[in-house]
């Protein structure tokens, strides 16, 4: 049993997400591979959420936008993992069991029009790749937008016939599965208890250090199958992390982890891996968050989309910025108690270059903070 400080679990949590390492490895594919995936989202006020977690990586921004497309040889693969999220192409075969549970069970979407079914398919094998657009696109808007076409093509996605390996624009671009996975990845057939095992390896490695919960929600995996297996990985070992009230497990590689640089400052997506799961970040960093872009304006106590702000291994506060055409504007901030304000300064400028704005606000952390601190 490894007894570790909350500022050690910390680095090791940090440091195994990629973020302030002292040499990162600041390419686009071994970001991801390095995170298992990376969760999308439509909200853009400065980026696209999966390009912000790749910046805060040190990734390039042309390169952060880039991942998403098409490419002569597949590298990722569109599918739910913790949401709808973009994953390596090699844990294709990981998902089996998540594909098959969609085939035997059904899903909780609308009801799938078979003729529907049949119709894409034939458009598929015609046009070799197709939009919902394509394929006469969807009525309604945000939420609600809805045709027979879209969710028959949504369905076989979900079934594993259907694969998403690039987009066109912000669309999902859809092939038929076995012309854009390789067969080799297609061919491995692991069983349900096989890919649980398979994806908490990947969850712990990302994670550094977690509870069974943790490990599992990485991945939308059941808690209780995550939990049995979890003394079964190679790389696994039992830790009781300080202030933590279950018991949790540490990767090997990761326990002898110092180098993070504790003066780098970095905003993140609020659907970054490092704090999506909210009770972990609570535990780990001390502070709650609820991101607020589906509030009403009036009740926000930061903003829109306020982004945590990483500081070394804490959270040091958070920062709502908006930017459109070149132009900056700060909603809310929130500095946390007892840190530095002028840590949420360093963010704002770093969030102006990653979203290109031409002059950094001025404004005055040092003020009476927006909302209170979390």
């Amino acid at each position: 049993m490894h007894e570790l400080s909350l500022p050690e679990a910390r680095t090791i949590a940090v440091s195994a997400q990629g973020l302030h390492l002292p040499a990162p490895e600041p390419e686009a594919l071994s970001t991801l591979r390095g995170l298992g995936c990376i969760q999308l989202d439509t909200i853009s006020v400065v980026r696209r959420s999966h390009e912000l977690v790749q910046l805060a990586r040190g990734v390039e921004p042309s390169a952060a936008a880039r991942l998403t497309g098409p490419s002569g040889s597949p590298v990722l693969f569109e599918y739910w993992a913790h949401a709808a999220s973009l994953i390596p192409i090699e844990l294709w075969p990981l998902f089996r069991f998540r594909r098959h549970g969609y085939r035997t069970r059904g899903w909780s979407g609308p009801p799938v029009d078979a003729a529907a079914c049949d119709h894409v398919r034939t458009v598929l094998a015609e046009r070799g790749a197709v939009t919902i657009s394509d394929v006469g696109g969807a009525q309604g808007s945000g939420w609600e937008r809805s045709s027979v076409n879209k969710w028959a093509l949504e369905w076989l996605l979900a079934i594993g016939d259907v694969a998403c390996v690039h987009r066109r624009g912000w669309q999902r671009v859809y092939q038929l599965t076995e012309t854009v996975i390789p067969q080799e990845l297609r061919d491995q057939t692991l069983s349900s208890a096989e890919c649980v095992r398979a994806l908490a390896a990947v969850a712990l490695r990302a994670l550094g250090v977690a509870t069974a919960g943790d490990v599992a929600d990485y991945f939308r995996l059941p808690v209780k199958q995550v939990a049995l297996v979890m003394d079964e990985l190679d790389e696994a070992e039992p830790a009781q992390v300080e202030g933590w009230p279950e018991p949790a497990w540490v990767c090997r590689p990761q326990l002898h982890t110092t180098a993070v640089i504790k003066d780098l400052t970095t905003p993140l997506s609020p659907f970054d891996s490092l704090i999506w799961h909210r009770p972990r970040m609570q535990r780990l960093f001390g502070v709650e968050y609820l991101l607020e872009a589906y509030k009403p304006a009036r009740t926000r106590q930061c903003g829109y989309f306020g982004m945590p702000v990483l500081s070394g291994t804490e959270i040091t506060g958070r920062i709502a910025v908006r930017i459109s055409k070149g132009q900056a504007q700060v909603e809310g901030y929130q500095v946390a108690d007892g840190h530095d304000p002028e840590r949420l300064q360093t963010a704002l400028q770093t969030l102006c270059e990653w979203g290109g704005a031409r002059d950094v606000p001025v404004f005055s952390p040092h003020a009476q903070p927006t909302g209170a601190a979390s």
